[in-house]
């Protein structure tokens, strides 16, 4: 039986040091080429949902949801199998879907589910500026979730998600997990649950819980990531 674990996270945002202070530069993607790199990403779902995109001198990749008769799917990309790390800060430049009934993700994920304590730490867009940052974790005992007081909340001003760009991070220590928008705290969890490097991933979703809320006249409505950068 899942297991839900509602931590105390700071729901006030926080102005805080660079969280690569001091760090190390370990991974970096600009997404300024013609196709995906192959030797840092592969693709989740279906691969023509993904494509590089260039504007002005913005340039980054495109995740798309496929109109089709079932529209229930996971498009996206990750660095699973090419790069993983054990702590560090983690770091995109994301512009969010608007609207609501499908949602995007950005998230940290460990390397083998057979190993316990398996944790995915997630930054997600729900459409209409709802954000949320939270994490799952499955032990002996089972699946449980961590989550903020202010889960799905409006953390930006009303368009902010989806019509500009903003930076969301990780910073992931021996001791906690925190999640950073903007270059500023928001959450925190003064705990850090498991001991296995972590892949990034980035996805674009309509799962059968959404499905009732998407209008398919406001597609496409998609997620663009600018660049990608992980310290340790």
């Amino acid at each position: 039986m899942k297991a839900l674990l509602v931590f105390c996270l700071s729901a006030v945002a926080l102005n805080a040091a660079n969280p690569a202070s001091n760090m190390k530069l370990t991974f970096s993607d600009e997404f300024d080429g013609d196709k995906l790199d192959a030797s840092k990403w592969a693709t989740i779902g279906e691969p023509t949902a993904t494509t590089p995109f260039k504007m002005g001198k913005v340039s980054g990749v495109r995740i798309s949801l496929i109109k089709k008769e079932d529209m229930i799917q996971t498009n996206g990309i990750t660095t699973r199998g090419k790069f993983e790390q054990l702590r560090g800060y983690f770091e995109a430049s994301i512009r969010m879907n608007g609207y609501k009934g499908h949602g995007a993700s950005m998230a940290l994920r460990g390397k083998d589910e057979k190993i316990t304590p398996f944790i995915t730490l997630y930054w997600e867009g729900s459409g209409g500026d709802y954000l949320t940052p939270w994490a799952r974790y499955l032990d002996d005992r089972g699946q449980h979730e961590l989550r903020s007081e202010s889960s799905g909340t409006k953390l930006l001003k009303a368009g902010e998600s989806s019509k500009k760009f903003n930076t969301y991070g990780f910073l992931w220590t021996e001791k906690s997990f925190t999640w950073f928008l903007n270059g500023k705290q928001v959450h925190k969890a003064d705990r850090a649950i498991g001991d296995q490097p972590m892949s990034l991933s980035f996805t674009h979703r309509c799962g059968e819980w959404e499905r009732p809320n998407l209008n398919l006249k406001q597609l496409p409505d998609d997620i663009e990531i600018d660049w990608v950068k992980v310290w340790k």
